[in-house]
C-alpha cells in the first residue's frame, strides 16, 4: 500500500485543487481541442500574470480575441501534446491585459478525465532572466564599442555612428562638420614619462573633450593618438563652426600636469564639412587630408578647414599656438 491509499479520493482531490489555486507559479487546465479550446480552471498567478479576470475568460476559446496566448506556434505545441502527450520548457510570449508582452516557459500535459481531455500547463515567468540577458547583451555591445582607456566610442562606434548620423543630417536638411584629429608630441611623453603618463593624458584630453563639446555632438578615439568629432550644424549658424572648434582646441590642449611635471600635447586639426555627393568614407578622407595639411604648419596647435562654407574652393584656416 502506498501512501496516497492512506488518504480518501475526496481529501486528496481537495488537496490537490488547493495546491493548483493557491501555487506561486501560474497553471491553467483547458479543454485539449485544438481550434476550440477553452479554459477550464485557472489559478490566481495565472490571472495576475495575465491581468485578466476569471469571469472574462471563463469557458471562452484560448484563441479568442485578448486571450493571452495566440501566436503560430500553439499549433505546433497542441502537436507535442497529441503525439506525446507532454511538452516540456517551450518558449511562449503572453499578452498582458495591458499590453506588456511577458516572456514565459512553459510545461503541459495532456490527461484524460471522465473520457474528457484536458491540458494542464505550468508557466514560469522569465522575463528578469531575459531582461537581466539583454542587458548583458547591451553591455557586451557597449564595451565593444567603447575605448576602455579613454571611455569615449572607438573606431567601430565612431563608422556605425557616421553613416547614420550622415542620412540623418540630409532628412533634416542640416550640415555636418567633421574634425579629425591628430595629437602632437604625444610619442614624446610616452617615451620621457612613459605610458602610464600617456594613458593618464589620454584620460584627461578625453575628459576636455566631453567638457567642450555639447552632449549632442559625437567624440571618439579612433587610434592611439587620433581623435574625431561630429558636429550637427544648422545651415544659419554654418559660420560659427570654425570658431567653435578652434576655440574648443585652446581648452582642450592646455598644458597637463602628470606628477608634478607639466606636459604639453597639441593637435593638428582638419574640419570638414559635409558636401552633397560626400559618402562616409569621402567625408572622413577630406578632414583626414586637411589634419595633414594642420600638421605641415608645425604648430603645436593648428586647425585648418578648408570646406569653405559658401562651398569656395580656397584655403582658410587658423593656428593657434
Amino acid at each position: 500500500m502506498d501512501d496516497t491509499d492512506l488518504l480518501p479520493p475526496d481529501v486528496l482531490s481537495s488537496m490537490l485543487m488547493r495546491m493548483f489555486e493557491f501555487a506561486p507559479i501560474a497553471m491553467a487546465i483547458t479543454t485539449s481541442d485544438t481550434k476550440t479550446s477553452s479554459y477550464a480552471k485557472v489559478n490566481d498567478a495565472y490571472l495576475k500574470l495575465t491581468g485578466l479576470k476569471w469571469d472574462d475568460i471563463s469557458g471562452k476559446k484560448l484563441t479568442s480575441e485578448g486571450a493571452a496566448i495566440d501566436n503560430p506556434a500553439r499549433d505546433r505545441r497542441h502537436r507535442m501534446l497529441a503525439e506525446d502527450g507532454a511538452y516540456v520548457l517551450e518558449e511562449v510570449d503572453i499578452r498582458h491585459a495591458d499590453g506588456t508582452i511577458i516572456p514565459t516557459l512553459i510545461s503541459a500535459q495532456r490527461t484524460i478525465v471522465g473520457g474528457v481531455s484536458f491540458d494542464v500547463e505550468v508557466i514560469m515567468d522569465v522575463s528578469a532572466r531575459v531582461r537581466h540577458q539583454r542587458e548583458i547583451e547591451l553591455a557586451l555591445r557597449a564595451s565593444a564599442r567603447t575605448d576602455a582607456l579613454s571611455g569615449l566610442p572607438n573606431r567601430a562606434c565612431f563608422d556605425e555612428t557616421l553613416a547614420a548620423q550622415i542620412d540623418a543630417a540630409r532628412a533634416a536638411e542640416k550640415s555636418m562638420a567633421l574634425a579629425f584629429i591628430d595629437l602632437n608630441g604625444f610619442k614624446a611623453v610616452n617615451d620621457r614619462l612613459g605610458h602610464g603618463a600617456g594613458d593618464e593624458v589620454i584620460r584627461t584630453l578625453a575628459s576636455r573633450f566631453r567638457e567642450s563639446f555639447r552632449a549632442n555632438d559625437f567624440i571618439a578615439r579612433i587610434g592611439g593618438d587620433e581623435f574625431v568629432v561630429l558636429i550637427e550644424v544648422d545651415p544659419v549658424l554654418i559660420h560659427d563652426v570654425r570658431n567653435t572648434l578652434t576655440d574648443a582646441a585652446e581648452r582642450i590642449f592646455k598644458p597637463v600636469a602628470i606628477d608634478g611635471a607639466i606636459t604639453e600635447v597639441g593637435a593638428a586639426v582638419g574640419v570638414a564639412l559635409l558636401e552633397p555627393s560626400d559618402t562616409a568614407a569621402s567625408f572622413i578622407k577630406r578632414a583626414d587630408n586637411y589634419m595633414y595639411l594642420a600638421k605641415q604648419t608645425g604648430e603645436r596647435v593648428a586647425v585648418i578647414w578648408l570646406g569653405n562654407p559658401d562651398a569656395q574652393q580656397t584655403a582658410a584656416g587658423r593656428a593657434v599656438g
